[in-house]
C-alpha cells in the first residue's frame, strides 16, 4: 500500500468537504431538505463522529491488539468497495442500534476545526500503519473483517460516499 497516495486521496477527501463549509453561509449549512434529512452540517458532523468514533477506533484497536482476530477475511462487497475505492452509489439505512441522527453544528468555524482535526488524526493513523500486523482485523458489521490500513482507507470512501448526499442537498435548493 503507497501511504503517501493515501494520505493525499485522505486529506483531498476532507479537503472537499472543508472548501464545502467555506463556500457557504452558515444558515445554509444548516438548511434541510426535509425534516427527515441532514443538512450539509449535520453531515459534516456525521462524518467527523464516524471518522473518530467508528474508523479510527477500530484502526487504534488494529493497531493496540485489542479485540482483534487474526486469519479472518473481508466480505465479498467489501473487495469490491476497497477495489473501486468507493461504496454503491445508493443510500444506506443505519441499524437502528447504531443510528444517530447528528446535530447540526454550533459554528461554520467548529465544523471546519472538526474536520481538520481528522486530517491531523488521519495522518497519525497513516504513518502507524507501518508498525501495525495486517493480520490483526476488528469486525466491521458489514463488511467483515479489516484491518489498520483498511480502516483508514475506508474513512476515506466514507468521506467520498456522502458527496452524493451534498449534490442532493444543493439540488434540492438549486445552489448548483
Amino acid at each position: 500500500m503507497n501511504l503517501e497516495k493515501l494520505e493525499r486521496q485522505t486529506h483531498e477527501s476532507i479537503d472537499f468537504w472543508i472548501d464545502t463549509f467555506k463556500q457557504y453561509d452558515f444558515d445554509k449549512i444548516l438548511m434541510k431538505p426535509s425534516e427527515q434529512s441532514w443538512s450539509l452540517g449535520q453531515v459534516g458532523v456525521h462524518l467527523w463522529m464516524a471518522s473518530k468514533g467508528f474508523f479510527f477506533k477500530n484502526a487504534e484497536k488494529c493497531l493496540s491488539k485489542e479485540g482483534t482476530e487474526r486469519g479472518k477475511s473481508k466480505k465479498l462487497g467489501a473487495h469490491i468497495i476497497f477495489t473501486l475505492r468507493m461504496m454503491p452509489p445508493v443510500r444506506y439505512e443505519m441499524p437502528q442500534q447504531v443510528s444517530v441522527v447528528p446535530r447540526q453544528p454550533e459554528s461554520k468555524k467548529q465544523l471546519i476545526a472538526k474536520l481538520e482535526e481528522i486530517k491531523t488524526l488521519a495522518s497519525g493513523y497513516i504513518k502507524r500503519i507501518p508498525q501495525s500486523d495486517p493480520e490483526l482485523k476488528t469486525k466491521h458489521p458489514f463488511l467483515g473483517w479489516l484491518n489498520t490500513a483498511e480502516w483508514i482507507e475506508l474513512c476515506s470512501i466514507h468521506f467520498r460516499h456522502h458527496m452524493a448526499q451534498k449534490k442532493r442537498i444543493e439540488k434540492h435548493f438549486g445552489w448548483k
